[in-house]
């Protein structure tokens, strides 16, 4: 329920963000962005939330798992406006299937894609192919932490000789010092230049 208006969140870029006190049906306060109420996206103060992940974690199994670590994390990414990444995730429109709503068809895909649970921390992560697509089947893989490295969203994609790739990455094939790679391409030099002469 709202109680009234609240201070006004201003983001770095200067825009003011309209924010209002609600009450949750448990009794909590919480301060909650204008959007999110109308949009239906805070329905609680996060107690709905906990509850429907815990009846989740019951129903499968996985809790405690380093596989549902992973698919939890994902979720808040990308539901949870409080987590310290969601800006770069929900908050810009990054969603997640619906059937991945149920850990153990999660499971099921990873297994079969080749999650490793015994792999080293950093050697088999979760990786969107393209990064402003959502979490899905055809668009996830498991990757290591170069790879994703390679595959964000300030990287530069170039195709040469009929491969498409990061231009860091291209780069280190190649043996050129990417900063040179990187200014040479900004300037507009062809990467015949830059990666042959």
């Amino acid at each position: 329920m709202v109680l009234g208006r609240a201070d006004d969140k201003v983001l770095q870029s200067g825009y003011h963000e309209i924010m209002w006190n609600c009450i949750c049906d448990c009794g909590n306060k919480k301060v909650v962005r204008g959007k999110s109420l109308r949009g239906g996206i805070s329905t609680s103060c996060g107690c709905f939330q906990k509850e429907c992940i815990r009846d989740i974690a019951r129903k499968h199994g996985g809790f405690g798992t380093r596989l549902y670590a992973v698919w939890n994390s994902m979720r808040q990414r990308c539901m949870n406006e409080n987590h310290y990444a969601y800006h770069n995730y929900g908050g810009r429109g990054i969603t997640i299937c619906k059937e991945w709503d149920d850990f153990s068809v999660f499971r099921e895909w990873a297994i079969e894609s080749g999650y490793d649970e015994s792999a080293d921390r950093g050697v088999c992560t979760l990786d969107r192919i393209d990064v402003n697509l959502p979490y899905c089947p055809d668009n996830c893989r498991w990757a290591n932490m170069y790879e994703q490295a390679n595959n964000r969203r300030d990287s530069i994609i170039v195709t040469y000789n009929g491969v498409t790739k990061p231009l860091k990455a291209l780069a280190e094939e190649y043996k050129v010092e990417y900063a040179t790679a990187w200014k040479k391409f900004k300037n507009g030099v062809p990467l015949d230049n830059i990666f042959r002469g």
